[in-house]
């Protein structure tokens, strides 16, 4: 039999005799004489190709016997023809709509992000090239089957495919099993969303995710796919009417009515995600598209055909699989047209700027949303409901094999299905609410199982097939087609393991870097998922954001911002290896830069600050803190730097941009007030304050940094010299810049967040991109090289450094944070900072009057697993004694240990107290370490301190 369709089913005719009053009904099914049902090794037409089984049938596994595991499928209908629950009863129509349910699902609306990325042409082109691969493959899948009918599942396949090995058995059973559950809990939590999106958040997500849960589990209740189909069929129906709805609202709300449409073409150099101006459709991938982006929006559409796992499933309860390509022929031909159509039609209206995934989220009228996301519901729910039926199948098949209660309604079998259903719904709603990094999760486990349940295994099978049929020869005996055979499979096999390789290592390395973030979300979280859920303040973008994507920097949210975590050429742990043994440029223009003048600036700065600002010489630079009156809790951290009798240039935290603007606006007020200096000039009078927005800042650290920046600095300035500037004094240089008529000024302050030797670089902002593009070609790769976020995170925890939002907060005073040397000498004794009675009583010791502090912040050196920010520090002997909190934590790349530092109990802080610190549930092993845990390497002035 060729890969075609099969021939059409007759009727099974049913007859009643009696004897001796006794009726009994005989079945007799023509397709067991003509052979519908399947192929039948043993009647094979020569003419015909050839299908030789590949293996044996698998004693113990599926099947009673050896002798009735290879029971050919007429015999099987024939065996349950007195049965009350029938399970091969599908026609070819019922499982198209099986797969229609399968295939025509939520990630349609995923599409028009795909094409944004590869631009529409290679994008269109690439849902026809995979859906055709996956249409082939799907063939093999069912020719294997034809071969052997005894195969129901995935699982049997596998172990037959490979040799009849038990364990690829339990291995696939495992892998199956974990892919059906997380689908169900990606439906969980789709759901959640969906009930949100109608509901503007009624309830916390957990409950909407539980009320999912729960109606998914009673229509997953039907025993047999039959049953199923009709739910199927309503599924496919109404997510096709979503989707076009989808699509006719973006055509009704036209290109300027989308959501966050912004008319300024300019507005795109400065917020990320939607960009500003008309959509801009690419038929092209951007000249900047990175590898990673593509290969996401390539993985984004292969997910969304890859479906084959369920396909042995759906073949084994048909009556005649030999129309199968029927149904597979027709929902392949829909899903390119539909996928083609609604990608590309949604792409055009939304562009690149302002496409989401799904592309609900893209429709600008909240009523649009909502309506064609309701039509999305029945899939919502069916999808989850397919996997979990083909999982519950999977066991209650092995459980009640050859039992009455397989194939009648008893009550231990009805008990038992629901049984089994109920626990495959509650565990995919613990996945869905306690991993914290689920949609990553979800990413892996896609890399790994479908490299093998969409590619490697079907590749494999052609091969057996053919060397089954023909010999070890078959390639050179079928001539050009044994040839173009070969060289496909071994394609689709390559795309397997590429899948597997690639892909599975983009998800290990995304879930890693959100942990170094610390954007993993929490387990069990009431937060707002929904479409209509207010929308995020648009993040920002750097002037060097360009330059980073071009340099393949992997960009992430952080602070308001859009920054690279990491680049292509090294991971994060070698780009912090790389700092420290050579020289690396930080992209720090998020952070806010002030310009503060006036005869009151230094008043102002004297009662916010506890820094001695007064005696602060000019060109020189001091770490200092904003302190809250009363409490003297840390408002923010920043930079102080005097560059003249009345000129002061600070530097604060972007994520503290607003909080720290309407500090400072109201502290100015109370100044001019209270000096009562009003005058029609400035903010307040005496005092000028301006934000340096759009300035960028640059910091360039390692060893090296001094001879690098040292070559940039004008050939006019001979007479400089870079080591008279030394850690915590400035100065204004002009840079060699081949790409500026005129090279202006800029300020490097010598100091950092790494702990090395380097420069912070103020730059106008008309001059960013060109000095940092000459700062990395005059230095060259080999010495220089950008770094992002992750590699910017373990270098200022091994140099000690505190991170604001994690290791300091409104709450902690300097006193606590271990930054009792901000607090100046003179300010000690005079006070007349905010906060000083509290912070000045703290740092006298108790036999003086004073207060203490009843914690301090101490580092650790952690044993076993890196302690994350969170988690508990514990008395070692009282293990029931919490004595604190861990606030960062990772593992250091320079010492091959984990470090961490957090806050402890008074008592508990001196170098050398162990303690323990309870790491994912277990209590692990830690030592209170003086900081820094790597000794810093400042450039710094005979006789002067320099923190840590």
């Amino acid at each position: 039999m060729a890969l075609g369709f099969g021939r059409k089913t007759n009727a099974v005719e049913t007859q009643n005799t009696q004897t001796d009053g006794v009726t009994t009904q005989h079945h007799h099914d023509p397709g067991l004489e003509t052979g519908v049902y399947g192929y039948d090794v043993e009647k094979n037409d020569r003419n015909s190709r050839k299908m030789s089984r590949v293996a044996g049938p698998i004693p113990g596994v599926v099947g009673d016997s050896d002798a009735d595991s290879a029971i050919s499928v007429g015999k099987q209908v024939e065996l349950e023809a007195t049965n009350s629950i029938k399970y091969r009863t599908c026609s070819w129509q019922k499982t198209a709509a099986l797969l229609f349910a399968e295939y025509i699902c939520l990630a349609i609306m995923s599409f028009p992000y795909s094409y944004s990325i590869l631009g529409l042409v290679p994008g269109l082109i690439l849902t026809v090239v995979v859906a055709a691969i996956v249409l082939y493959t799907s063939l093999i899948v069912w020719e294997f089957c034809l071969r052997h009918p005894e195969v129901r599942d995935v699982c049997d396949l596998g172990q037959m495919l490979y040799y009849g090995w038990r364990w690829v058995w339990y291995l696939t059973a495992v892998m199956f099993l974990l892919n059906n559950t997380f689908i169900q809990a990606l439906h969980v939590l789709t759901g959640a969303k969906y009930l949100n999106t109608m509901t503007n958040h009624e309830i916390c997500t957990i409950g909407f995710s539980a009320i999912m849960a729960v109606v998914s589990f009673i229509c997953s209740l039907p025993r047999t796919f039959d049953m199923l189909s009709k739910l199927a069929t309503l599924s496919a129906f109404f997510t096709f009417i979503s989707v076009i709805l989808a699509a006719i609202f973006a055509g009704i709300e036209g290109k300027t009515h989308i959501a966050n449409y912004n008319p300024d073409p300019s507005f795109y150099n400065k917020v990320t995600g939607t960009g500003g101006g008309d959509p801009i459709v690419l038929v092209i991938p951007a000249a900047a598209t990175t590898f990673v982006s593509g290969l996401n929006a390539f993985l984004n559409i292969t997910y969304t055909f890859v479906g084959q796992i369920t396909i042995p499933s759906f073949i084994a309860e048909m009556r005649n699989p030999a129309d199968f390509p029927k149904a597979l022929w027709a929902v392949t031909v829909a899903e390119v047209i539909l996928f083609s159509l609604v990608g590309a039609v949604v792409y055009a209206y939304t562009g690149s700027q302002y496409n989401t995934s799904p592309a609900f989220g893209s429709l600008g009228n909240v009523l649009y949303k909502k309506v064609a996301f309701s039509f999305m519901i029945p899939t919502l729910i069916f999808l989850g409901v397919l996997y979990a039926s083909v999982s519950a199948r999977f066991i209650f098949f092995r459980i009640f094999e050859g039992t009455r209660h397989k194939g009648n309604h008893t009550v231990v079998g009805w008990a038992s299905w629901a049984g089994i259903l109920a626990v495959t719904w509650i565990f995919a709603f613990i996945i869905a609410e306690v991993i914290p990094f689920f949609s990553d999760l979800l990413s892996l486990m896609s890399s790994l199982f479908d490299s093998f349940f969409g590619f490697i295994f079907w590749g494999t099978a052609y091969f057996r097939m053919r060397n089954a049929d023909y010999g070890s020869g078959w390639v050179k005996r079928r001539g050009i087609r044994g040839v173009w055979g070969f060289c496909l499979n071994i394609f689709i096999i390559l795309i397997g393991i590429f899948m597997l390789g690639v892909g599975t290592y983009a998800s290990v390395d995304s879930i890693i870097l959100n942990y170094q973030l610390g954007t993993v979300g929490s387990a069990f979280s009431c937060a707002n998922n929904g479409l209509t859920a207010a929308n995020p303040v648009p993040l920002k973008r750097t002037a060097l954001h360009d330059l980073h994507v071009t340099n393949g920097g992997k960009m992430v949210p952080f602070a308001g911002y859009t920054m690279p975590v990491q680049y292509s050429d090294l991971s994060v742990g070698e780009s912090h290896k790389w700092t420290r043994e050579n020289a690396s440029l930080f992209d720090v223009g998020h952070m806010v830069q002030h310009r503060l003048s006036g005869p009151l600036a230094s008043a102002l700065l004297e009662k916010v600050t506890p820094s001695s600002v007064a005696s602060l010489e000019t060109n020189h630079t001091t770490l200092s803190c904003l302190l809250h009156p009363f409490t003297g809790g840390i408002v923010d951290d920043m930079v102080v730097t005097r560059l003249g009798p009345e000129l002061f240039y600070l530097v604060t935290n972007a994520a503290c941009r607003e909080k720290d603007c309407e500090y400072l606006s109201s502290q100015i007020e109370e100044l001019k007030t209270s000096n009562n200096s009003i005058t029609s000039t400035g903010i307040g009078g005496g005092i000028d304050w301006e934000v340096l927005n759009n300035w960028g800042l640059i910091a360039l650290q390692g060893p090296r940094s001094a001879a690098i920046l040292a070559d940039m600095i004008d050939e006019r300035s001979d007479e400089f010299d870079i080591n008279s500037v030394f850690f915590g004094t400035c100065t204004f240089v002009t840079l060699r810049c081949p790409g500026l008529e005129i090279s202006p000024k800029v300020l490097i302050s010598r100091g950092g967040y790494t702990g090395e030797d380097g420069f912070e670089i103020s730059i106008p902002p008309e001059s960013t991109v060109a000095i940092t593009k000459a700062l990395l070609k005059m230095a060259g790769p080999d010495k220089l090289r950008f770094a992002g976020l992750g590699a910017r995170d373990s270098l200022r925890l091994e140099a000690g450094m505190c991170l604001y939002g994690h290791d300091l907060d409104d709450t902690t005073t300097p006193v606590e944070a271990g930054l009792s040397w901000v607090v100046g000498k003179q300010r000690r004794v005079e006070g007349g900072f905010h906060g000083s009675e509290t912070i000045l009583r703290q740092l006298r010791p108790l036999k003086d009057g004073g207060s203490g502090v009843e914690r301090r912040r101490v580092g650790l050196i952690v044993e076993g697993a890196p302690a994350r920010e969170g988690a508990e520090i514990m008395d070692l002997e009282n293990t029931d004694a919490v004595l604190g909190n861990i606030t960062s934590g990772c593992p250091s790349p320079t010492l091959g240990k984990n470090i961490a530092m957090g806050y402890i109990k008074q008592g508990w802080h001196k170098a050398g107290t162990e303690v323990q610190v309870v790491v994912r549930g277990r209590k692990r092993k830690a030592t209170v370490t003086k900081m820094p845990f790597v000794k810093s390497r400042y450039w710094k002035q005979p006789n002067v301190m320099a923190p840590g």
